[in-house]
């Protein structure tokens, strides 16, 4: 069988400084780049405005496009 015979099993090998900042540095972009998309994005999502309500604008032109 597989493994070996008495000893403690599987020992990880832990990863290096760059590994774990570099790790840490992209794992915190991800949640602040979810977050300003909530931010952004959060009330079309749960429904509580449309998308094509422009922020709140009450800018009108007489011009449709």
């Amino acid at each position: 069988m597989a493994g070996s015979a008495g000893g403690l099993g599987f020992t990880p090998h832990f990863a290096g400084f760059t590994h774990r900042f570099v790790g840490k540095a992209l794992g915190a972009t991800m949640w602040f780049w979810m977050m300003y998309r909530a931010k952004q994005d959060g009330p079309v999502l749960l429904g509580w405005r449309h998308p094509w309500d422009h922020h709140g604008d009450e800018h009108h032109d007489d011009e449709h496009h």
